[in-house]
């Protein structure tokens, strides 16, 4: 059933029998329950589909296995709306303040005609789609709660639902508040509908997502595009041929307009009693209110056990380890099907490039990729940065999010944003800052100093070849229109970027984990950490408050930010263009009038050069340096969040600035990620993931886990046994370049990770441009994957090595504050704990 987490709960999980899993892996593991698909050139699809057939054919069909797996339509059976109070578990500091209300509707009780589909995706983008959506708006406007949630339609399963809240609620009674105005503002959109700009913006942005495809491997879109209906044994086809029902949706607004989109309002929101309304109140106790239930039914359930039967317990897991300890045997091992080392191709993959410095007189470099894009011209204008102040550079985040959500002098920000998806697939900025070779190394793969760093402001979008002329105009109105005095829109972006970054914390507490040990070894990785990891969780709240606590000052420092960017010296401008020859073509024609006649140029007071930060260090570069020094006191550390599991990470120095890295090491660590992480820490002792990263710019190796149910201190010493299990492989006979053998496998697999799948147009013009950028040779590239497909078992010994004699090692851990000090009770070892320091603040109305 579908109200059951696949990943189990801690506080069920004790229940369950020996007897139960193995009766519910028998009856739903099995081909009758499969879907299989596939997707290649005609002839080995048919090879493969015949390989399967004879492979699955001997199981036979199971009914029970199909009968008991079948999901049946819900009918609504409510009256009237359901309300239900859950509590959970405080985040360390928050205490008993934030609540949270979602609102869920079940949509649908029959299967729905793809017209009816695919209406409902456009009327959730008119609802929620972007910022100045309206019921998106009216929500964040409130000042209720700090963001969204609830993501609105989900059409993935059988039977649709709609759902919508806050979460961030001060107050108890707010809860109530905000259902109020979800209905109110729902009954609004029933009475006045939509505009027509609004209906043909969110039309032109979901034909243009589905003839553009969403930017993957092709096989894998139809495949899991396919599953929503494939699933419940209905028509695949019908999910992922849309012509018909595109065509016939068109038709249905041009004779109805926004009565279409009313009228679903109205009978499955408004009128639809079917419904939800959950509110989730916080708990400071409720974590060690469920750790003691835990220990309750654990202590129960062997109660009532006799002597025999918790000894046979104990017999069995005993057993399972020697068996999850088993190699298979070589004959075994043999009979898969495998990839040989002549399997892969020699050469890496490039993109086409071409690079004309000095466009059009412009000062300005301008990057062309030829592909083919079905017309589409994807389109990205960088502009340097570094003049920035370092103190500012918390603020460039609240920069961005006024170019990506304001509007102009005289648009609205709804009309503005109505205004680029009516003529365009989307345009958006985001802040690039990334490392770049020192001037000389291209051919070479050497551990940057990390002080070589780019930091560019990027503004891309794309459309068809005929609104290029539109897509740049948009990106003017963008970079010097957009009104950024707009203190609700930013406090908005600001309160839900940094609630959705708390959230990440415990969902994703593997990054933080990992960001957080990178942080101090490297400048380039300690401004990612500043602006992207725990750090920036109270800098994000200092933003915040400075917003309230000075607006006009505020609004003057990003004005004079925005002034410095884009008057900035033409050399540390670029413009990345991709698409087929003719696509660049007329896009080289509107480029040229944009950036000689519509950029600024301020001939009283020339910006002076950009520096090549090939040669000298990025202006950030001292300070962070400074502040390096004292963020990071303690080498060890914890992050306390409000989570059941454990992320943890250990790292350290491997390589030295300077020192040239082997291709061999990203292969050795891809090995300890399939074999000893995966065998080890994942199988055998319950960690949802476990992982070996190594980095040749930074030299930095790690490991960390996800959704660990360890003990910290339990997998820290896992991972000290990580080394010695290469060694003890590479003593064996099981690291061989045979066929299927270890290091074949392993180097398969990183040529795998290198190569990733085929990249969209868009994502090879981006590829391109980055590795342009990052100054990478294709000599550098050539030397990387022959090294690679040279490992030996020497490599593997060598790594080992680096491993054990690793250098200022640091850990890093995201935890529950009780895990920490139960860690401590345990082993005596102290970790410096970090609890966000904004995080019991209110936010003060202005």
């Amino acid at each position: 059933s579908y109200k059951f987490d696949s990943g189990g709960d801690p506080a069920v999980i004790p229940t369950l029998t020996r007897e139960e899993f193995v009766s519910f892996y028998k009856k739903h593991y099995h081909p009758t329950n499969a879907k299989l698909f596939v997707a290649g050139d005609e002839s080995d699809v048919y090879h493969a589909l015949s390989q399967a057939d004879r492979y699955m054919s001997p199981m036979g069909y199971n009914p029970d296995s199909r009968k008991d797996s079948a999901i049946a339509y819900q009918k609504r059976t409510f009256h009237k709306p359901v309300s239900e109070r859950r509590p959970y578990a405080a985040a360390p500091g928050e205490g008993d303040s934030g609540y949270m209300l979602c609102i869920t509707w079940l949509l649908n009780t029959q299967p729905t005609t793809s017209m009816m589909q695919l209406a409902w995706i456009v009327l959730n983008s008119l609802l929620l789609g972007k910022s100045s959506s309206p019921l998106t708006k009216a929500l964040e406007d409130s000042n209720l709660g700090e963001s969204t949630i609830g993501g609105g339609l989900d059409d993935t399963l059988l039977q649709a639902t709609f759902s919508i809240g806050m979460k961030g609620l001060k107050k108890r009674e707010d809860v109530n508040v905000l259902e109020g105005l979800i209905m109110e503002t729902l009954h609004k959109l029933d009475s006045e509908g939509f505009s027509e700009d609004d209906i043909a913006s969110s039309m032109n942005t979901i034909e243009f997502s589905l003839r553009e495809g969403g930017g993957g491997l092709r096989g894998m879109e139809i495949f899991l595009g396919a599953l929503s209906q494939w699933n419940y044994d209905q028509n695949p086809r019908e999910a992922i041929i849309y012509e018909d029902a595109l065509r016939m949706l068109k038709e249905e607004i041009e004779r109805t307009g926004s009565n279409l989109f009313q009228q679903m309002i109205r009978d499955t929101l408004i009128s639809n009693n079917h419904r939800v309304a959950l509110e989730l109140y916080p708990s400071a106790n409720l974590e060690e209110e469920q750790l003691q239930d835990q220990k309750i039914q654990i202590a129960t359930a062997q109660s009532r056990m006799s002597e025999e039967e918790y000894q046979n317990v104990i017999d069995e897991g005993i057993k399972l380890k020697q068996l999850q300890a088993m190699e298979e045997a070589p004959e075994v091992v043999a009979s898969n099907p495998s990839l040989s080392i002549s399997d892969i191709d020699s050469a890496p993959i490039e993109y086409p490039i071409h690079v004309e410095d000095n466009f059009a007189k412009s000062g300005i470099q301008l990057v062309l990729h030829e592909v083919e894009s079905d017309g589409i011209a994807y389109v990205d204008f960088g502009l340097d940065v570094s003049m920035v102040p370092y103190d500012d550079i918390i603020l460039l985040n609240s920069l961005v999010a006024l170019l990506n959500e304001a509007g102009t002098s005289e648009m609205s920000d709804a009309e503005f944003r109505n205004y680029i998806g009516k003529v365009t697939g989307g345009v958006s900025a985001h802040l690039q800052v990334m490392s770049t070779k020192p001037a000389g190394w291209d051919d070479e793969n050497k551990v940057l100093p990390g002080v070589n760093i780019l930091s560019i402001l990027f503004i891309r979008g794309k459309c068809t070849a005929d609104k290029i002329p539109d897509l740049f105009d948009v990106f003017e109105k963008m970079l010097m229109d957009v009104n950024l005095d707009s203190k609700d829109i930013l406090r908005n972006a600001l309160k839900s970027d940094l609630s959705g970054r708390k959230s990440s914390l415990t969902n994703r507490g593997h990054s933080f984990a990992d960001t957080r040990m990178r942080g101090r070894y490297s400048v380039r990785n300690f401004l990612g950490e500043k602006m992207h990891g725990f750090s920036s969780l109270d800098s994000s709240a200092a933003v915040l408050e400075s917003v309230d606590a000075d607006w006009s000052q505020f609004v003057l420092r990003l004005d004079a930010m925005r002034k410095a960017i884009i008057n900035g010296a033409r050399e540390g401008m670029i413009l990345n263009l991709t698409g087929d020859r003719y696509v660049l073509d007329a896009a080289m024609e509107v480029a040229e009038d944009f950036l000689v006649n519509k950029l600024p140029v301020d001939l009283g007071n020339p910006a002076p050069p950009t520096p090549n930060f090939r040669s000298i260090p990025h202006p950030w570069v001292n300070r962070a340096v400074q502040e390096m020094k004292g963020a990071y006191s303690s080498q060890d550390e914890g992050i306390a969040a409000p989570t059941q599991v454990a992320f943890v990470g250990e790292g350290g120095r491997m390589y030295n600035v300077g020192e040239s890295v082997s291709g061999s090491a990203s292969v050795v660590s891809h090995y300890l990620s399939t074999g000893y992480m995966w065998d080890v820490i994942r199988a055998k002792n319950g960690a949802y993931g476990a992982y070996s990263k190594f980095s040749s710019v930074d030299g930095i190796g790690t490991f960390y886990t996800y959704r660990d149910p360890n003990t910290p201190d339990k997998t820290l010493e896992l991972f000290n046994g990580a080394a010695q299990s290469i060694l003890d492989d590479a003593s064996s006979s099981a690291l061989t370049r045979d066929n299927n053998a270890a290091i074949t496998t392993a180097i398969i697999g990183t040529i795998g990770g290198l190569d990733g799948s085929a990249l969209s147009p868009r994502a090879a013009g981006w590829e391109a441009l980055i590795l342009h950028l990052y100054g990478e040779s294709i000599i550098s590239r050539q030397q990387h994957r022959n090294e690679i497909l040279k490992t030996t078992a020497d490599d593997f010994h060598e790594y080992a090595q680096r491993i054990k004699g690793w250098r200022e090692q640091s850990v890093a851990i995201v935890a529950s504050l009780s895990a920490f000090n139960e860690m401590q009770s345990r082993t005596g070892q102290e970790l410096s704990v970090l609890v966000q320091a904004n995080a019991n603040q209110e936010d003060d109305e202005s």
